[in-house]
């Protein structure tokens, strides 16, 4: 335990201090006066500091302070499940670095020049947006073609003009700044002459044609439903399949709950989203997403008490409705968290929440030897039944260990780009980052971060709210 607190604080600097326990804190705030500290150690070996350095309270009761978010979208957006059943010293509640902050962090300014977007600030809704949405429609064509190196290219383009007024170029691009803009990284020839017509006849010519182009509406048709990606998208095409009509005739059943383990197949999770899709196409709203959260951590903590849990994706980001629900849990003991995703599932499905599975996958062991990527995470992606009015809606549950929680936080909320950029950003200083944990590449040293800010802190980079992640179009 020692070598693990050293790891992040400094022993002599330890030795000052009252390391304690949080329970010192709650059950100080219970009995309304400050406790001994040597009872609440954090180390045995911290124990005569803690009780030599222990605050001495000056006044007959603890005033509790109350917290109000400077924002509507505070960070982390933190849930934190209390067991009915828990004693002060039974069941300890979750140790302080798998809660969050009581106030949201401030994110400093940013600088638009930056050659990552996960360095910039990109608004949900930017003042270019229009021209963001143009670039998005070649972006998506090309990922739909394949061409993954040209999507690269506009995903970049529609990062980087996404500006915000917290940036150093908070305007809308004009002709008087396009020399400006062209300096800019990624900004080639071909895009900043698509800037120019776009700027000059308010359209771009390619695009409007890629709008109505047969292929690309198909194509997108068919990639909008859960199991079909752009390969198997071209091939239906190919096949002479054109309308929603020409895929449900091509893969007509009738679908029923199918077993844990059974539907982690790509044709059964078609015909399974194709059956749903009229309920799975529509948009989720933030009460929505709060209520359904809210009733999965019921269960989650009648399965194991005392879990955290963080609601990430595009809800994270600040959209006002979402296209499915992504939610981030751990429990504070390792052995409790192993296993937690699949107890869940057994849980939701035998109440009739749940009622398909599209995949479901187990932790894996971290091994240094094994150079290919390793997946620290337990997921399960799903189809949930609203209880009242019976609504199918996407719900994708991922569960980590306590050591990567904030790995898997900040993984599962940016934008696709700012993930990315996360990688590129810490591949340059010689890590690897994923939603899995964070590694250093020459010696495959593993790295913990305590928050989700020091994620940042790691690789180097500023502090940037989840409003501010929005890099996608």
């Amino acid at each position: 335990m020692r070598k693990r607190l050293e790891r992040h604080l400094d022993w002599n600097l330890a030795k000052r201090k009252a390391l304690v326990t949080p329970e010192w804190l709650r059950d100080s705030v219970a009995q309304d006066h400050l406790l001994p500290c040597a009872d609440y150690a954090a180390l045995p070996d911290l124990k005569e500091a803690a009780e030599k350095h222990c605050p001495r309270s000056t006044s007959q009761s603890i005033q509790t302070p109350s917290y109000k978010p400077s924002s509507p979208f505070p960070s982390p957006h933190t849930s934190f499940i209390e067991s009915p059943f828990r004693t002060a010293h039974v069941n300890p509640g979750p140790p302080a670095f798998l809660l969050p902050p009581p106030v949201p962090l401030l994110t400093p300014k940013l600088d638009h020049t930056a050659r990552f977007s996960c360095s910039r600030a990109s608004p949900l809704i930017s003042v270019n947006q229009s021209l963001c949405s143009a670039f998005d429609v070649l972006r998506c064509s090309r990922v739909l073609e394949g061409n993954e190196r040209s999507a690269l290219s506009y995903a970049r383009a529609i990062a980087r003009v996404s500006l915000t007024v917290n940036s150093a170029f908070p305007r809308k691009i004009t002709a008087s700044e396009r020399s400006e803009v062209q300096k800019l990284p990624f900004i080639g020839a071909k895009i900043s002459k698509m800037i120019d017509e776009y700027l000059f006849y308010g359209e771009i010519a390619e695009i409007e044609e890629k709008r109505k182009s047969e292929r690309f509406v198909s194509l997108s048709l068919f990639a909008s439903i859960y199991g079909i990606g752009p390969v198997t998208a071209r091939k239906l095409y190919d096949r002479g399949l054109r309308t929603l009509r020409d895929l449900e005739a091509y893969y007509e059943a009738d679908i029923g709950p199918a077993p844990i383990g059974q539907s982690d197949s790509t044709e059964m999770n078609i015909r399974i989203a194709l059956e749903l899709r009229d309920d799975l196409v529509q948009t989720i709203s933030r009460d929505e997403v709060e209520a359904i959260h809210s009733t999965i951590l019921d269960h989650l903590n009648a399965v194991e008490p005392g879990c955290v849990s963080t609601l990430v994706g595009g809800y994270r980001r600040g959209k006002p409705a979402s296209n499915d629900i992504d939610i981030v849990f751990t429990h504070p003991n390792t052995t409790s968290a192993k296993g937690l995703c699949t107890r869940l599932i057994a849980r939701l499905r035998s109440s009739g929440l749940v009622t398909h599975v599209m995949h479901l996958s187990s932790f894996h062991e971290y091994n240094t030897l094994r150079t290919a990527h390793w997946d620290s995470l337990e997921k399960a992606l799903t189809v949930y039944r609203t209880p009242n009015d019976g609504q199918h809606r996407r719900v994708d549950l991922i569960c980590a260990l306590p050591d990567t929680y904030w790995t898997a936080v900040v993984g599962w909320t940016g934008g696709t780009t700012f993930e990315r950029d996360l990688r590129s950003a810490a591949k340059a200083i010689g890590l690897k980052f994923d939603s899995s944990g964070i590694t250093r590449r020459r010696d495959s040293k593993i790295i913990y971060p305590r928050s989700e800010k020091e994620v940042f802190d790691i690789i180097g980079l500023p502090w940037v709210d989840p409003t501010l992640r929005n890099t996608d179009a």
